[in-house]
């Protein structure tokens, strides 16, 4: 059967706050590798306004874009300088805006007020001048007063060497400037809650806002702000960026995005200044992809604050910088990254390829859990339910050791589920990969994670019912926990007897296991242990990398049957293991003791 990607269905949302979460989309397949052709970028780097020339009263206009990609005229005036506003010998400039749904269009009544989004919508001076970009809001309730970050600070940026101050979480507003915003309609809720920095809208698609909860609570990660929306599909044709434009910067993009978007404010020698904040504060350590977006309506919200929903496109260029008063990125070559893809199909005829591109690990645990979360949502959009399921998954890490070489582990396994298979399957790709990053013997790069799954929507289990002996051609039961006596120089015939566990579907089946004991191991004692592979642990003890990531490989899989015998004397430990291949996932462990004449 052909693959065929099965598109998604678009619902949109915002995540309020800074702080970024891991956020699903789902898009159709492939990955960018290597830039796309840049877009023609306008030029608009104009002189900065400076800002002790700035007057209470003085008229302004600035651009920023609510619908689509075209910016929209906004007007404003000058209500005074927050000084410290941003961070120490940071101002914070004070203006009151209008236009572009910030104000009624017909009775100039505050509407959506400064929303997030807006973050980089330049503001000019009456001659042209840039004054600044908008970047902070008055509260989270609609207020049309806008925080500007100012031009001076923010073209530092286009040859910055020092060490950015961290931007403060709220500016407090002196008694002063309270009182001007007072008489010009803000609320004294408003004005003691202070200047925060815009939220950036990060969205989300693929998953449910509970499915997502769900995924982050089980790997540790916080969602308490998560909402649905789209991510960036770099199968679109990427959009232009221009001043008052959209702008968006992303720690991953593809089926998991992780996408803040606002707005640019002025495009110098092909570079794009914008947002007026930062994004993630990592200066020029960051490795965030560029991109254009297309704006779809501002959402009202009169409690957390009004937002912008938009789709990032393509991805064209990286991100440079990431600093107090803002980011700076330039089209061309795309921030390398860590490529994961999959290809999932179900018994229901439903297949699909993904691909994600992780470009910024913000966290320790990036890589294993934007690569669970990427099969766990390509999982639920094969599957199509959240229910039972048995599927088998292989997946294959590619990852560069410190002296340059490449090392690759493999490993496929069974697995089953009578509530969620989705989940069950995510949970154990975050552990394996989890644990070849953090290996311990060699900090390795991960580069690429490949995963290949194959799911139906039956729970398929078994469970270790009893097990048999050949003794002169006749089956035994062995009784568990009893002492059985076995013939040096002979070999141990075994039978092992699975059958389905309760809700199973499948039906009762026995596999053959056989052990040679040596001659040599006459008089001595031991145990003999059969269990299924999802009860059996094993010990990866190894003297370096590669081996470990064998014995990691090798691990007993989940529809394995075990016989382990271990025979002990003196302080000599020899240890046989078998294995016979069962229906399904099968667990269970019977014990006995062992003495050889």
């Amino acid at each position: 059967m052909p693959r065929s990607p099965i598109r998604r269905a678009h619902t949109w949302g915002a995540l309020a706050g800074l702080s970024v979460c891991a956020l699903i989309a789902a898009t159709s397949p492939g990955t960018a590798t290597a830039a796309p052709p840049a877009p023609a970028v306008q030029e608009n780097c104009p002189e900065p306004f400076p800002q002790s020339e700035l007057t209470e009263g003085q008229k302004v206009t600035g651009l920023t874009v609510a619908h689509g990609t075209k910016p929209d005229e906004i007007t404003g005036t000058v209500v005074g300088v927050l000084e410290d506003g941003i961070a120490p010998g940071l101002d914070m400039i004070i203006i009151r805006m209008a236009g572009s749904e910030i104000t009624d269009p017909e009775t100039g009544d505050v509407w959506r007020g400064i929303w997030a989004g807006m973050s980089g919508s330049p503001v000019y001076a009456e001659d042209g001048r840039l004054i600044g970009a908008v970047s902070y809001g008055l509260s989270y309730s609609p207020s049309d007063y806008a925080g500007v970050t100012p031009a001076e600070e923010m073209y530092r940026i286009l040859d910055y060497e020092g060490a950015a101050a961290k931007a403060k979480q709220r500016a407090v507003v002196p008694d002063k400037l309270a009182a001007k915003l007072k008489r010009g309609g803000a609320t004294t809720q408003q004005v003691n809650s202070g200047f925060r920095q815009l939220p950036m809208p990060v969205t989300v698609s693929g998953l449910s806002e509970k499915r997502l909860r769900q995924a982050n609570e089980r790997f540790g990660r916080d969602s308490d702000r998560v909402r649905v929306g789209n991510g960036a599909d770099p199968s679109e044709e990427p959009t232009p960026i221009t001043a008052g434009g959209n702008l968006a910067a992303s720690l991953s993009y593809g089926d998991i995005s992780q996408v803040g978007t606002g707005t640019a404010t002025a495009i110098c020698d092909g570079k794009v200044l914008g947002f007026g904040h930062p994004f993630l504060l990592n200066g020029a350590r960051g490795n965030l992809s560029m991109h254009g977006a297309k704006a779809l309506y501002v959402e009202t919200d009169t409690v957390d604050g009004s937002y912008k929903i938009s789709n990032p496109t393509a991805p064209i260029g990286r991100i440079s910088q990431d600093r107090t008063a803002g980011i700076l990125g330039a089209p061309g070559e795309l921030p390398p990254g860590v490529q994961i893809t999959s290809h999932v199909a179900a018994t229901n005829g439903n297949e699909r390829d993904g691909s994600t591109t992780l470009t910024q690990q913000s966290y320790s645990d990036d890589v294993p859990y934007i690569s669970a979360l990427h099969l766990f949502s390509n999982l639920d959009r094969v599957v199509d339910q959240v229910g039972p399921g048995t599927g088998t998954v292989t997946w294959r890490v590619e990852m560069t050791r410190p002296d340059g070489s490449a090392i690759t582990f493999n490993r496929t396994e069974n697995f089953t589920s009578n509530a969620d298979i989705s989940d069950t399957v995510a949970s154990e790709l975050y552990d394996s990969i989890w644990q070849i990053q953090d290996n311990g013997y060699e900090k390795v790069r991960i580069t690429d994670v490949d995963q290949e799954a194959t799911v139906d929507d039956q729970y398929h289990a078994y469970k270790l019912d009893r097990v048999d002996r050949l003794v002169n051609g006749s089956w035994v039961r062995i009784k568990p926990q009893s002492t059985i006596t076995i013939n040096a120089g002979r070999t141990l015939e075994l039978r092992a007897r699975v059958v389905p566990r309760d809700g199973s579907i499948g039906k009762a089946t026995t596999v053959r296991l056989s052990l040679p004991v040596g001659a040599g191991h006459a008089g001595r004692s031991g145990t003999l242990v059969v269990s299924g592979g999802a009860s059996t642990s094993s010990t990866r003890k190894a003297q370096a990398l590669p081996g470990y990531l064998a014995k990691l490989g090798a691990d007993p899989r989940n529809d394995r049957v075990f016989a382990t015998l271990t025979i002990v004397r003196s302080g000599d430990d020899w240890l046989k293991r078998v294995r016979a291949e069962t229906p399904s996932f099968t667990s269970g462990t019977q014990k006995f003791t062992v003495k050889v004449k």
